[in-house]
């Protein structure tokens, strides 16, 4: 018999099982966390993608709402332009919108890249706005204000 042959009858062997259990058992237990770990992660990064979704989708409505201001070349008329006092709100909020995308998806090089190309539609308001240099914001909305400004 080849199996009694080649050393494949310890398998047979009942006593060799119970010996290799807590082995057996440890590494069934480390891929049941493994996985358990990924399926968390894979959540996680889910929920922020649909977060960071939803923030910016609320930012295109209020876009829509508003697309004199969202072309970013509103100018004052005057000093008391009560036009002018929404688009600063609208701008707040924009800077608001966008620091939670990137607090939900950091380091995402897609949303950084759209928050930059906004911002650079609002380049003269950015320059001088004391909310953008609040220095309040999002350390990476921070450093995106910077680099428009040059």
């Amino acid at each position: 018999m080849t199996c009694f042959e080649t050393g494949f009858a310890v398998l047979l062997n009942i006593e060799t099982w119970k010996s290799w259990v807590p082995i057996i058992s440890l590494f069934v237990a480390i891929g049941a966390l493994s996985i358990a770990y990924w399926q968390v992660q894979v959540g996680r990064n889910t929920s922020a993608a649909a977060q960071a979704h939803g923030i910016y989708q609320q930012y295109l409505a209020l876009c829509i709402a508003h697309p004199e201001f969202a072309s970013g070349d509103y100018v004052a008329k005057s000093k008391k332009d009560p036009e002018y006092d929404k688009y600063t709100w609208f701008f707040s909020n924009m800077l608001f919108a966008f620091e939670q995308i990137l607090e939900a998806k950091p380091n995402d090089e897609k949303w950084i890249e759209a928050i930059r190309s906004q911002l650079k539609k609002h380049k003269v308001h950015l320059a001088k706005s004391r909310t953008a240099h609040s220095k309040q914001w999002h350390k990476d909305l921070d450093k995106i204000i910077r680099k428009i400004n040059g």
